[in-house]
């Protein structure tokens, strides 16, 4: 399957009881990034773009194998269906990216709404492969490269989603926002004001949102 594009994302990872943020090229079907979401409306959202693909890329795989006009009329309307939840997760990690207001979301919520875009584009070959020349491996490589382009949506979903929760009260996790501080490209003063405010904070709710709220801002 080839890349629809290359999309920088910021993934967040647990590992050693903390976060590793790092930037790839997002694979079509990134199960890691499918785990233990928030159940906000970009968690769920992530989520139902990842079964599309999944489908999508299952109704490619069909029309390439039996290469028949059906399977082909089949992989354009997963692929469609597909690209318009796609938009819909796109959507919603950009409602996300607005709640945080930290870049890195913003960066995760613009990463979706690119491959939302590929997912459309994608579709739209599928659907004139099908309808026009009734070319099965035509439908079926721009269905798959719609599940791709979905998949890749979901991931940034799911990025913009964890981001979100996490600087929440409800959603915190010390050791993953001092490893998103540590992270942050500002000054190393900063980074240990921060700290010391979230470590001061501890389970105290108030003091706790008054603390995310200055990471916030200091990381806008």
């Amino acid at each position: 399957m080839r890349r629809i594009l290359p999309i920088v994302v910021i993934l967040l990872l647990a590992v050693a009881g903390g976060w590793l943020w790092m930037q790839r090229d997002v694979p079509p079907t990134d199960q890691t990034a499918m785990t233990d979401l928030p159940p906000t409306p970009a968690g769920e959202a992530a989520v139902v773009a990842d079964q599309a693909a999944e489908e999508a890329d299952a109704a490619a795989k069909e029309a390439a194998a039996e290469e028949s006009q059906a399977a082909a009329d089949a992989a354009a309307d997963a692929a469609a269906d597909a690209a318009a939840i796609a938009a819909d997760a796109a959507a919603e990690a950009a409602r996300a990216s607005e709640e945080s207001n930290i870049d890195p979301a913003s960066d995760a919520a613009q990463a979706a709404e690119d491959a939302a875009e590929a997912a459309i584009d994608a579709a739209d070959t599928a659907a004139r492969a099908a309808a026009e020349s009734g070319d099965p491996e035509a439908a079926a490589d721009a269905a798959r490269d719609a599940a791709e382009a979905t998949a890749d949506t979901a991931n940034a979903a799911a990025v913009a989603a964890r981001i979100e929760t996490l600087l929440t009260p409800q959603g915190f996790d010390v050791a993953r926002v001092r490893a998103m501080i540590d992270e942050a490209q500002i000054p190393d003063a900063q980074k240990s004001t921060l700290r010391r405010l979230i470590d001061t904070a501890g389970n105290n709710p108030e003091l706790l949102r008054a603390a995310l709220e200055q990471v916030k801002q200091v990381m806008r």
